[in-house]
């Protein structure tokens, strides 16, 4: 497409611009290549410690959301790991099966596939990264939110986790997303209503266990492009997903984010149902925030974008490149670095609440502390 080859134009001439008049975005980091096995995928990655750290001794983990996602998430990660250097704690992030250097196919992964992948991370960073007993989190995004409670089940000595914009129940999800897409774009409330119609015939098909070729013949006179066949089997993988019941009963703290303007997740719904459900976990904490004026990353907005296009997707990266910290909503950095903090001294039991710089843009918390009656 021609807009999208002018704009990848324009993007790297704005990124080279910035590289010259920016100070550089790895400005006390130091990041190391590393690589692991699981099964038979070789992941590559990096191990992210703060400027002068030779070894790291307290770590958080980041989980990826969906698509072909890099082990930087195309520079998005960058100002959330210098928060995290800034605060002593390294990270580590590597490439999805299939991307870049990593071998495999995240296609073929179901989230139990997902969460036994970063359960290897785990043993890699403590046993040959020696992190060894030290402190370590996870920090999910979107349909990590479906992975990372899953690994808190089965790997033991996890201090906290940071999901965000995660979904409770993936059909549930693909509706609303498939919804705010067409507003984004539009459509009438006949034409949505029409199209959703049409949506639910194909989850039909994905719920029934039909081939690919079946669906294929579904779709053979819709205009939109069909999915490919790996995806298609991707999606009949996961559309069960569900995060209930691994929150009901989770025990590690949590600490759930959301945009009010996220065009993916319904964030007042998303919040409401954790809310619910973490209160009556056996778990120390938790927090679950609404930020106001943010999208499905936090990052800053008035408005429910037609984030699902190409062009705003680029548009997006670009302003992470051009704005760094600044690009993410008022409070979301301070809340993180305020969560980080309670975790110097041992397992907190009496959270401080993560206040915001502006509590006009960040809808009151839904906190819970079972020490409280």
């Amino acid at each position: 497409m021609k807009w999208l080859k002018r704009g990848l134009i324009a993007l790297m001439l704005i990124g080279a611009f910035v590289l010259i008049v920016m100070d550089d975005p790895n400005a006390g980091l130091t990041r190391q290549s590393i690589h692991f096995n699981v099964g038979d995928n070789q992941l590559t990655g990096e191990l992210i410690l703060p400027e002068g750290t030779e070894a790291p001794n307290q770590c958080v983990v980041f989980v990826h959301g969906s698509g072909d996602v890099p082990t930087d998430a195309f520079g998005y990660y960058l100002p959330l790991w210098r928060v995290l250097a800034a605060n002593g704690w390294c990270a580590l992030s590597w490439d999805k099966p299939g991307v870049g250097e990593s071998s495999g196919d995240w296609r073929s992964q179901s989230m139990q596939d997902r969460a036994d992948e970063v359960a290897a991370a785990i043993r890699y960073l403590r046993q040959t990264l020696w992190l060894k007993d030290g402190k370590l989190g996870l920090m999910g995004f979107s349909q990590a939110g479906w992975v990372i409670p899953k690994v808190a089940h089965q790997v033991k000595n996890i201090e906290f986790l940071i999901s965000v914009g995660g979904a409770v129940n993936w059909m549930a999800q693909s509706e609303y997303s498939g919804r705010q897409r067409r507003l984004a774009a539009g459509y009438s409330e006949s034409a949505i209503a029409e199209e959703q119609a049409a949506e639910a015939t194909v989850d039909a098909l994905i719920q029934s266990g039909a081939s690919y070729q079946q669906y294929l013949n579904h779709v053979k006179q819709d205009d939109n492009a069909p999915m490919s066949e790996a995806f298609w089997q991707f999606v009949q993988r996961n559309w069960a997903s569900d995060v209930t019941a691994d929150l009901i009963d989770l025990d590690v703290p949590t600490l759930a984010l959301f945009g009010a303007r996220d065009a993916y997740v319904d964030s007042d719904k998303t919040a409401s149902t954790y809310h619910q459900l973490l209160a009556n976990a056996p778990l120390p904490f938790y927090h679950v925030r609404v930020f106001e004026k943010a999208d499905h990353s936090l990052l800053r907005t008035d408005n429910i974008a037609n984030a699902h296009s190409e062009r705003h997707r680029w548009l997006t990266l670009a302003r992470i490149w051009w704005q760094g910290d600044a690009a993410f909503a008022d409070g979301v950095m301070p809340c993180l670095t305020s969560w980080l903090a309670q975790f110097k001294s041992g397992r907190p039991t009496q959270p401080n609440i993560c206040a915001p710089e502006q509590p006009s843009d960040v809808k009151p918390v839904l906190n819970a502390d079972t020490t409280q009656g």
